[in-house]
């Protein structure tokens, strides 16, 4: 196996566990918190899918920086330059704040929970995406958006599951 092709499983692999571990984690949340507070078998299962988002953030950072590199090294500086690269870039950076931050209890559960889930779809759609159209500033519009819609959702399920918080 050549490093291109395990730089791309250990990206995809790495993106896979972060947006299942980001969905799962929220739908064990939202089922942890309905009564308002969170038992120790609950929080052992976060505790996992926590740790297994973690892993996936780390391939996927590793990986960027090796496809970075490899691209780099093989003189590819075309796809380093696009729209769909820097999107990218700036969704993780993102997400890695919104994390620290939610981590930290700077910012709502909700809008971390927005973040996180936001920005591991959006990161594997422009990354699956490969024709995907627009400029760097409309990806980046389209994935604010995309927060908007889904902090909403998010606060619309909590309070129909009566979530207490």
């Amino acid at each position: 196996m050549d490093w291109a092709l395990a730089i791309k499983f250990a990206h995809i692999i790495g993106t896979a566990l972060g947006v299942g571990g980001a969905t799962l984690g929220e739908v064990f949340y939202l089922k942890a918190a309905r009564d308002g507070k969170v038992d120790p078998h609950e929080n052992d299962a976060l505790r996992t899918i926590f740790y297994v988002l973690r892993i996936g953030m780390a391939l996927l950072i590793l990986s960027g920086f090796g496809y970075f590199i490899l691209l780099r090294l093989e003189g590819h500086t075309a796809p380093l330059l696009g729209a769909r690269m820097w999107a990218k870039l700036t969704i993780i950076l993102i997400l890695l704040f919104g994390v620290v931050a939610w981590h930290t209890r700077k910012v709502p559960m909700w809008l971390g929970s927005a973040i996180s889930l936001t920005s591991w779809y959006a990161a594997l759609i422009i990354g699956a995406w490969r024709g995907i159209p627009g400029t760097y500033l409309s990806l980046m519009l389209w994935y604010a958006g995309a927060i908007v819609i889904v902090g909403i959702v998010l606060l619309i399920i909590r309070w129909a599951l009566k979530v207490k918080e």
